[in-house]
Order: structure tokens, then C-alpha cells, then sequence
């Protein structure tokens, strides 16, 4: 049941065939509007954006920066022809190693030379000829030397050098102490008078030569009873740091006493002075 309330008119709708025009228009009235078909308006958006594209497009000359030519089209990565053969690609790693080896040769004075243990060490110098004397087991060796600790990660390229960085050392002077001309001396082959590295390193090592070993962490200082040891406790902290690491020990061979050569007095001496004595107290 439909209910109208007294005094209220019911809203007629207007009939569909009659549609609404635009305030002002000089259509007449009744007249159906026209819509653009979908074709042109899609035509329309198309040539706005090329022309904004165009509006907007940089100069040539300016493209690349004030004064900057254009990458050559070649192809590739910032305009670089990227290798497409096995045969390329091999030449290429060729090349790179070529470089590496020229660059590691300028950085890394000395021969580098690997034992058949794996041992490492660079032939700083070779010493003197004239003498006749070469380092064999049972000689004894009066040595100066210095003992560095590589960069990280410069161990796993050691044959392509590693940046050293300073410990301690004997017989320089450094770190203010008086110990200039200080040799350290010892048995080659005696158990821990030199880490493990070290000692099939200094074999036929002549008089004046002076050579570089590479110690791995398990043939260096493993235990307290390795020498020699660091004269100051600044050093001592040091090796204590860095014992785990891969270290340098640089050596300088002053002298070789053979195993069947006399001792001298000065040597006889020698033999009863604490080992790695520093001489930092001074009678006044």
C-alpha cells in the first residue's frame, strides 16, 4: 500500500528521451550532446606527451656535459665492448695477470722463492760473495732483524707482497732503543731459537744477505720459549696481538761462524751474556 501524506506532491521524473544542455548553450533545447570518439581522444594524449617529450629533450651539446663527448657506440657496460668468446674472455684474464705480476714486481723488491714445505721468502739481497760463507745447520748466525705483521687479508696474497707494518726489531735502533749494532745470535737448527719458518729460510744464506720470511701462525711464536722475544713491554703487547697472525721476520746476516770454526774471545764472551739482552739499564 502506497501512503501520501496529505498536502505533498509526488516528484515526476523526467521522461529519458529528454536530456539536460549546457547553461548557454545555442543548441536547442532537447539537443543530445556529442561525445568525442574514443580513437581522437587517445590520438590526443599520444601527441601531447611527444610534445612535452620534445619541449623537454636536452641539447646535443650539453647532453654529456659542458664539453664532454658522447660515449662511442660500442656497446656494453659505460660504452665498453664486453668479451663474447671463451677465447676472449681467456685473453682478457691473461692481460690482468700480466699487469698483476709487472705491479707485484715494482711493489716487491727481491726474488721470491718457495720452499718444497710451501715456505716463503724474498731474497732481499744476497750478501757477499767474497767471503765463502754460507748458513748450514749447526752454524752459528749473528743476525739483526725486525719483525712486521702483514695488512688484513695480506697473508692469502703474500706473493703479491702485503703491506708490513712494524713489531719490534734488534740491532736498528727504533723505538729509542740503544741497541744499535745489536745482534742477536743463535744455533741454526737448536729447538725454538728461531720460530719454525724461520730457520729452513736462513739456509745457504751468504754474509751480508738479508732476507724476508713469511711466518704462518702455526710456525711462529706458539709458545714463550720461541725466540727471540720483544725487548720492550710495548713489543710485548704487540706480538701478544698479533701472535695468531701471519708475520714478517726480516733478517740481516752480519756473520757465520762455522760449526767447526774456533771461537774468538769476543765469541767466548759472547756466549755468557744473558740471551736477548737489551742493555736498557745503564750503570751511571
Amino acid at each position: 500500500h502506497r501512503v501520501t501524506l496529505p498536502g505533498v506532491s509526488r516528484p515526476r521524473c523526467a521522461p529519458p528521451s529528454i536530456m539536460c544542455t549546457a547553461k548557454g548553450s545555442n543548441d536547442a533545447p532537447g539537443a543530445p550532446v556529442p561525445t568525442p570518439p574514443r580513437r581522437a581522444l587517445l590520438g590526443g594524449a599520444a601527441s601531447s606527451a611527444l610534445l612535452s617529450s620534445l619541449a623537454t629533450r636536452a641539447d646535443p651539446a650539453t647532453a654529456y656535459g659542458l664539453g664532454n663527448a658522447p660515449p662511442p657506440k660500442t656497446g656494453g657496460l659505460f660504452g665498453r665492448k664486453q668479451p663474447r668468446s671463451e677465447a676472449e674472455i681467456r685473453a682478457v684474464r691473461e692481460e690482468a695477470e700480466r699487469r698483476r705480476e709487472e705491479r707485484e714486481a715494482e711493489e716487491n723488491p727481491g726474488e721470491l722463492v718457495t720452499l718444497p714445505s710451501g715456505i716463503q721468502y724474498r731474497e732481499l739481497d744476497e750478501g757477499r760473495a767474497d767471503t765463502g760463507k754460507t748458513a748450514q745447520r749447526g752454524d752459528t748466525l749473528y743476525i739483526l732483524y725486525t719483525v712486521y705483521r702483514l695488512a688484513p687479508g695480506a697473508y692469502f696474497k703474500y706473493s703479491s707482497g702485503g703491506t708490513p707494518i712494524f713489531l719490534w726489531s734488534r740491532g736498528y735502533g727504533n723505538e729509542g732503543q740503544d741497541d744499535v749494532g745489536a745482534t742477536y745470535r743463535f744455533v741454526l737448527g737448536d729447538s725454538d731459537a728461531v720460530p719454525r719458518a724461520v730457520a729452513p729460510a736462513l739456509v745457504g744464506m751468504r754474509e751480508g744477505g738479508r732476507r724476508r720470511v713469511l711466518v704462518p701462525p702455526q710456525l711462529g711464536w706458539t709458545s714463550d720459549a720461541v725466540r727471540p722475544r720483544p725487548a720492550t713491554f710495548g713489543a710485548g703487547r704487540r706480538l701478544e696481538n698479533h701472535k695468531e697472525e701471519p708475520l714478517l721476520f726480516e733478517a740481516e746476516l752480519l756473520r757465520v761462524r762455522k760449526s767447526d770454526e774456533a771461537p774468538t774471545e769476543e765469541d767466548l764472551a759472547a756466549d755468557l751474556e744473558p740471551a736477548g739482552w737489551s742493555g736498557v739499564f745503564k750503570l751511571p
